[in-house]
């Protein structure tokens, strides 16, 4: 019987990724380019979150699960979405109305909780779909080992480039206008050194356990498969035929024995396993341009950015006495101002005629 790894829980994923999006989020709703919250609300967001990410995490896999096995994938992201947008909705009214006290602040709440759940969607879709391929191969088997880090894999990846949205807060922590984003930056590092591992895990499994099995070249009945331990067995996780390296005997050791059993296609592991690499060294890449990222943003270039960005919102006093001056040489608005002819200092007597 195949037994498919059709168990996987999301509440921990899904717990990380509300967390991570509530804290950015407070963060960037109240930078003073965007100015549509209060700041200090961040430990209460990322709290709020976290918790109904994770109730949502719990809560997924026993609602997709029995509709993705009568239709298909197509309402497994309606119901996706039923549940993130309602949930960020709801996080974001909690966050409004303990930190408020009011109904406005609920109410506000709630619209930029739904507003930042629907942005997060697409992160949501991206670990669901990395816990739905790893139905594909066996539970205990290489491949399966390699999907289920990659929903990891997938996670961290997500949670780097969210970080993205808390550069503009490096030049305003200059100015003392916001908080400095050290733990947001703390996160993209602690994700940039998971995928690397992740990476170095499935790099280890392509070289080594595949080469092991390799050696299995002699196909043999799956009722050779033993047991007990007469012989290591290797599971591939995908297909289902048999290979079997067989240690020749002689006159002394008798008959012919399977030191070594491989359950599975060599070919489709091997690709699978490449797959994985690959998208492992994608994702280190990404991670490492978001980390530098962070570093240009704490300097001077991204500070002048800043100000331009500032002074084209009205929000920077400096900016102020430039049109100040610009009014005051050329006159009031709308009224251009008259120019007059030079007096002359040549004074006509008479006419000689």
């Amino acid at each position: 019987m195949r037994m498919r790894a059709k168990e996987w829980e999301l509440a921990l994923p899904f717990a990380l990724v509300g967390g991570a999006a509530g804290w950015i989020s407070a963060g960037v709703l109240a930078s003073p380019l965007v100015g549509v919250a209060l700041g200090g609300k961040q430990e209460v967001a990322a709290l709020c979150a976290g918790v109904i990410g994770g109730l949502i995490g719990a809560l997924l896999p026993r609602v997709v699960a029995p509709r993705q096995a009568w239709h298909g994938r197509g309402p497994t992201w309606a119901c996706l979405a039923a549940l993130v947008l309602p949930g960020g909705a709801l996080a974001g009214g909690l966050i409004g109305r303990i930190t408020g006290w009011n109904l406005f602040s609920a109410v506000s709440g709630a619209v930029n909780g739904l507003i930042c759940a629907a942005a997060t969607l697409p992160i949501c879709a991206a670990v669901l779909e990395a816990a739905l391929r790893a139905e594909r191969a066996r539970l205990g088997s290489i491949v399966a080992g390699s999907d289920r880090r990659a929903v990891w894999q997938i996670l961290a990846a997500s949670l780097s480039a969210v970080t993205l949205a808390a550069l503009p807060d490096w030049p305003a922590a200059r100015l003392a206008e916001a908080r400095a984003p050290a733990l947001v930056e703390a996160l993209a590092q602690c994700a940039w050194i998971a995928i690397g591992a992740l990476l170095l895990a499935d790099a280890a499994a392509l070289a080594r356990d595949l080469r092991r099995a390799a050696d299995a070249e002699e196909p043999c009945s799956p009722d050779a498969i033993p047991s007990g331990a007469a012989a290591p067995l290797v599971d591939l996780g995908l297909g289902d035929e048999v290979h079997a390296h067989v240690a020749r005997g002689d006159a002394y050791r008798g008959r012919d024995r399977a030191s070594l059993l491989v359950v599975g296609s060599l070919a489709e592991a091997h690709a699978a396993l490449e797959g994985a690499v690959r998208r492992g060294v994608l994702c280190f890449a990404l991670g490492a341009a978001v980390l530098l990222a962070h570093r240009w943003a704490a300097g001077d270039s991204a500070m002048g950015l800043y100000r331009e960005a500032r002074c084209a919102r009205g929000h920077d006093p400096s900016c102020a006495p430039a049109p100040r001056r610009h009014r005051a040489a050329n006159g009031p608005r709308g009224v251009r101002p008259v120019s007059r002819p030079a007096k002359s200092n040549v004074v006509i007597v008479g006419d000689r005629h």
